[in-house]
């Protein structure tokens, strides 16, 4: 990588309440509260973390893949309030490969993530996946990521065709961060940020504090995004 990401801009965070629940500002480690994501709302969007030649490259690992993928399909979403758990989904999942992996690994890559979180991070497991969003309606419910995911890294390597709806839009609650998340999915209107992530943009999220979700996409939409997690101390 030949210079710094930059940042996009993004929409304002509008004014919400917190509501106190049994989770508060003491859960979030200080050094995750001091960091320059968390300053950001515990979230940024980047671009030129991924170039176009990598973008075209892992665009192409992703579909050589799509054969092997699996549907995830979860109806009804457990009971779990504050991380990980089975929020309701439809979407294909696939693991990663060899790129995508070096990508994972990559110390420029691993630098950048510390020094935004100000957390030492290491890879969760050996590989990453790719998640394809190509049917009318795939989706992924209101949720905290699991407990081995402290910080994801989602790059967009396809989308299209885009219009101005919210079809496959990120939905994220910066507002929200000590709410139980049944109270979130019971009124998911209330302080969610909506983002766009144009192919060769990427976010990256302390998922396992930000509730997040992926909306549902619109007929003929397809979305394929490379998915990256990191534990963090």
């Amino acid at each position: 990588m030949t210079q710094a990401p930059q940042t996009i801009a993004r929409p304002a965070i509008p004014n919400t309440r917190v509501v106190p629940s049994r989770l508060g500002p003491n859960s979030i480690p200080i050094s995750f509260r001091q960091s320059p994501l968390m300053r950001e709302g515990g979230f940024q969007v980047f671009e030129g973390i991924i170039d176009a030649r990598l973008r075209v490259e892992m665009l192409s690992e992703a579909l050589g893949l799509l054969p092997f993928a699996t549907a995830c399909e979860v109806k009804l979403a457990d009971a779990e309030e504050v991380r990980g758990g089975k929020p309701q989904r439809s979407f294909i999942s696939g693991q990663g490969g060899s790129l995508q992996q070096a990508f994972c690994s990559a110390p420029w890559l691993i630098d950048f993530l510390r020094e935004i979180t100000r957390c030492v991070v290491t890879p969760t497991g050996a590989l990453g996946t790719y998640s394809y969003y190509i049917r009318p309606g795939d989706f992924l419910d209101i949720h905290r990521d699991i407990v081995d995911c402290d910080v994801a890294v989602i790059s967009c390597l396809s989308e299209g065709p885009m219009d101005d709806g919210n079809g496959g839009r990120l939905c994220l609650y910066p507002e929200r961060l000590f709410e139980p998340l049944s109270k979130i999915r019971a009124t998911p209107q209330e302080g969610a940020v909506k983002v766009r992530l144009d192919p060769g943009q990427t976010i990256v999220l302390f998922g396992g504090i930000v509730p997040h979700a992926l909306l549902k996409v619109a007929e003929g939409q397809a979305r394929i995004v490379s998915v990256l997690c990191y534990r963090a101390r």
